[in-house]
């Protein structure tokens, strides 16, 4: 093999190593773990998300409504204005309270 036909397969090689080096480095840097955040209204919902956000609701407002993935779990986090209060609750995937949460007023 001569001397440029050497350089090109040379350079070539370290082409594909630097490209599936850093390929799945870039995938790896992404957390698996991170937040993952859709929104939803209330009519998108499953039934027993839907019940417990109209019992949690009732006579008040739903505002928002978004499922989230935090830390590999899924939920519902359910913004509701009610007598002038906002709050939030956080709604499993079959349909019960996690948690409740009064918003800080500023």
């Amino acid at each position: 093999m001569n001397r440029s036909a050497g350089s090109v397969w040379i350079v070539s090689l370290v082409s594909a190593f630097v490209f599936l080096a850093f390929t799945p480095t870039a995938r790896a840097t992404e957390n698996p773990l991170e937040q993952k955040v859709t929104k939803f209204k209330l009519d998108q919902l499953p039934p027993a998300v839907r019940a417990t956000v109209e019992k949690e609701s009732a006579g008040g407002k739903v505002e928002e409504i978004e499922k989230e993935t935090e830390n590999g779990k899924t939920f519902y986090d359910v913004e509701i204005e009610k007598n002038g209060h906002e709050s939030s609750v956080h709604v499993s995937e079959d349909g019960k309270v996690l948690a409740r949460h009064a918003e800080d007023e500023d």
